[in-house]
């Protein structure tokens, strides 16, 4: 009932507020977009900490507010009409001991046209989400998938849209949703939900795409290679000498190598070292282990280039690590391969913040906060 509630006062209210800013011709170049979807799908049991969440089918809805951006310039640049905007997701686990999410997130979508209406969809979405009952020793000693009440939440979507008039399409989606806290406090296992999703949405200038003579803007081919250099930090879970749980760090440094290779592509190298103090202390006082807390690694990667927004995706791996006494004892987590994911906001000039998750298989480890330099 609250679902169809919510959405129903957002399909009427907020959609007949957008229809008062169809203005003139330069609305269809960079109209607003609401959007409102149902989806529903399944758990999989990634660990074996987290048996019980095996055949879940979690559903709920989500809410969006965008701005589809269709200029000539842009359609020329990025070969696509991207879609940038933010939205809330609500989801219902079906599980007491899992509880439910409420997540805020912004989401880039380049959006391809297919014949003279229909469009693909690719969505990349990073966020906050969050979750109303998290594990406790005593009261939900069931939940190892997430400790925390406030979670990072990703999200990876393709899909279809398909206009039904000039201001209506139909839309469906299928993608993953994560949520865990990436090692702030354990456990930490994660909540990861594959699922489908269908639903409407209102364009307040038009659903079809202009079309433009193609005039692909190739000024990338002339950009040379340049290289970040960045510091990140994360306070991380670990533990004191009496075994009680404390609030430790994690902070290193990298440098990157970016070549371009589009106007929306560029392939990435580079390395980095960092410092876990939290591994320390289950290291030191847990498993009695003294062997380095040092990691360092060489990366190769990609990135989408969407105007000042960049998200990252890299292979790791790793050339200096001491944890096979933790592996055998404590957790086997590190192995020699690692992935990261990540979002960088341009500020100004050269300098720019970001986001970024590090995961050993399906397993997040943490999430930084980094300070980024263009050295050249």
């Amino acid at each position: 009932m609250f679902s169809r509630k919510l959405l129903l006062l957002f399909l009427t209210g907020a959609f007949a507020k957008a229809d008062a800013q169809k203005k003139d011709n330069a609305d269809s170049l960079n109209q607003v977009v609401l959007a409102a979807r149902y989806h529903s799908g399944f758990m999989f049991a990634h660990s074996i900490h987290v048996e019980n969440v095996k055949g879940i089918h979690p559903c709920g809805f989500e809410l969006e507010y965008s701005r589809a951006h269709t200029d000539s310039i842009i359609k020329g640049r990025y070969n696509s009409y991207p879609r940038t905007g933010v939205s809330f997701t609500y989801t219902d686990y079906k599980r007491d001991f899992l509880g439910k999410a409420y997540a805020l997130s912004y989401f880039a979508e380049p959006d391809f046209r297919v014949g003279n209406s229909l469009k693909i969809l690719l969505r990349a979405s990073g966020g906050l989400a969050y979750l109303t009952n998290p594990y406790d020793e005593i009261k939900n000693p069931s939940n190892h998938s997430y400790s925390t009440a406030i979670n990072s939440f990703l999200q990876l979507d393709l899909g279809l849209s398909c206009p039904v008039s000039r201001h209506w399409a139909v839309y469906g989606l299928a993608g993953f949703f994560h949520a865990s806290n990436a090692g702030f406090k354990e456990p930490n296992a994660g909540v990861n939900y594959i699922n489908a999703s269908i639903g409407l949405q209102y364009y307040a200038y038009a659903t079809r795409l202009p079309v433009y003579r193609h005039a692909s803007d190739t000024s990338w081919r002339h950009q040379p290679v340049h290289v970040d250099a960045s510091v990140f930090y994360t306070p991380k879970s670990g533990y004191k000498r009496d075994t009680a749980v404390a609030r430790n760090f994690l902070i290193g440094a990298s440098i990157t190598a970016i070549k371009q290779i589009s106007n929306i592509d560029a392939i990435t190298a580079g390395a980095e070292i960092y410092y876990d103090d939290g591994l320390r202390t289950t290291k030191e006082y847990i498993v009695r282990d003294t062997s380095s807390n040092t990691f360092a690694g060489l990366l190769i990667g990609h990135r989408f280039l969407l105007n000042r927004f960049t998200f990252s995706q890299e292979l790791g791996f790793y050339i200096h690590k001491q944890t096979k006494v933790y592996n055998e004892i404590y957790r086997d987590l590190y192995h020699t391969i690692y992935h990261r994911w990540g979002l960088t906001y341009n500020i100004k000039g050269r300098w720019s913040v970001g986001i970024n998750l590090l995961a050993h298989k399906q397993v997040a480890d943490f999430i930084d906060g980094r300070l980024i330099y263009r050295l050249r």
